[in-house]
C-alpha cells in the first residue's frame, strides 16, 4: 500500500491530487522544538484521529463520529429531528474498544460498547444504540475528495479528507419508529482529520450538502484554526466541481454559539449566514486534557461567488457549525 510519509521521515505538503493510502504516522521524523527525537510511544500517544459523518435532510440532521485521542478514545451518535426541536443521543468514552484505522480512503474506524455499537467503513455507517439506529450505504464515490496536509505548530502536520455531498440508501431507526431514506433527500458528509496538532488547539467548521434549486448538487467544507499554514481545507462542490476558497472569517458571538454565524472569505467567494435550529455539546476539564465542543445543526443562506462563474445563491442549505477547543 502507499504511504504518505516519505523514506526520509518528510511530508509532501500540500493538496494531494489522488488517495494517499497510509497515514504511516510512526515513520514521521517527529522532534521536540530544540531537536530532540520523539518516541515511538510519544509519536502513538499524541497522534490525533478523528472520524465523522453527517446526514443532512429536510426533516432531521444527524451525526456519528470515533474520535481516538491518544489512551482516551471516545464516540457520539445523535438525532436532531428538525421539525420538533428533539435530540437523540448517546456519547461514550472507551478507553479500549475503540480505533481507527490510518487510511482516509480506505477508512475503518469502529468504537463497540453496550451504549453504542457504531462502524464507519469506506461503504458507509452502521450504528446501533437503544434510541437511534442508522445503516447507511454509500452508493457513489465523491468525483474529488479535499486532500491536504499542513503544517500545524512548529514541528506537527494534520492531515484531512473532506467530501461533500455524498449519496447514500439505507434505513434509520428513532425511538422504535424506523424509515428508509436515500439521496437526494438524504444526502451525507463525511470528515476525515488526523495529526500532531497542537498542544491547545481551536477550530471552528462549516460544512453542508444540499441540492440547489437548478437540481445541482452542492457541498461545502470551510474551517479556521488547523489547516492554515500556506493551505487550507475551504472548498465548495458545484455539481462535484471543486473551487478552493481563500480563509474564512467566522463571526458569531462566542460565549452564545446559538446566535446566527456570518461567514466570509477573503476572496470574496463566501458570504454566508448560518442559523442555528439546535445542538449538541460537551464540556471536559480534566488536569491535563480539555475539551470544549458545540456542533450546531441549521442552515445557510447567502450568495457564493466562484471566480469565472455566475453566484450561486444558497436558501436554507443544511448544514453544521462547530466551535471547538482542546487540550490535548
Amino acid at each position: 500500500m502507499k504511504q504518505l510519509i516519505r523514506e526520509d521521515g518528510t511530508l509532501p505538503y500540500g493538496y494531494q491530487n489522488g488517495p494517499v493510502g497510509e497515514l504511516n504516522f510512526l515513520d514521521f521524523g517527529l522532534k521536540a522544538p530544540f531537536g530532540r527525537r520523539r518516541s515511538a510511544l510519544y509519536k502513538r500517544l499524541k497522534f490525533n484521529r478523528f472520524h465523522f459523518v453527517g446526514l443532512l435532510a429536510e426533516e432531521f440532521m444527524a451525526g456519528v463520529a470515533v474520535v481516538h485521542l491518544g489512551l482516551i478514545k471516545n464516540g457520539f451518535a445523535y438525532h436532531f429531528d428538525r421539525r420538533t426541536g428533539a435530540l437523540t443521543e448517546v456519547s461514550v468514552l472507551s478507553p479500549w474498544r475503540a480505533a481507527i484505522r490510518p487510511t482516509p480512503d480506505a477508512p475503518l474506524s469502529r468504537i463497540k460498547t453496550a451504549a453504542l455499537d457504531l462502524t464507519l467503513s469506506e461503504t458507509g455507517v452502521d450504528c446501533h444504540t437503544e434510541k437511534f439506529s442508522l445503516k447507511a450505504d454509500f452508493t457513489a464515490p465523491h468525483p474529488h475528495p479535499l486532500r491536504v496536509v499542513s503544517r500545524t505548530g512548529y514541528r506537527g502536520w494534520t492531515y484531512t479528507d473532506k467530501r461533500a455531498p455524498v449519496s447514500i440508501t439505507g434505513t434509520m431507526t428513532v425511538n422504535g419508529k424506523s424509515s428508509n431514506i436515500a439521496s437526494p433527500e438524504v444526502l451525507a458528509l463525511t470528515d476525515w482529520s488526523a495529526g500532531y496538532m497542537r498542544r491547545e488547539t481551536f477550530w471552528s467548521w462549516a460544512s453542508s450538502a444540499a441540492m440547489l434549486k437548478d437540481g445541482r448538487s452542492f457541498g461545502m467544507n470551510l474551517a479556521a484554526g488547523v489547516n492554515e499554514t500556506g493551505f487550507t481545507e475551504n472548498m465548495i462542490w458545484i455539481d462535484g466541481a471543486p473551487t478552493h476558497i481563500g480563509p474564512v472569517h467566522f463571526d458569531y458571538q462566542e460565549n452564545d454559539t446559538t446566535g446566527p454565524w456570518h461567514l466570509t472569505s477573503m476572496d470574496g467567494i463566501v458570504d454566508l449566514t448560518f442559523t442555528p435550529e439546535g445542538h449538541r455539546d460537551e464540556k471536559v476539564n480534566a488536569l491535563v486534557m480539555g475539551s470544549l465542543f458545540t456542533q450546531l445543526c441549521g442552515s445557510f443562506t447567502g450568495t457564493l461567488s466562484p471566480p469565472d462563474a455566475p453566484p450561486v445563491a444558497l436558501t436554507k442549505a443544511s448544514g453544521f457549525c462547530e466551535d471547538h477547543f482542546a487540550r490535548w
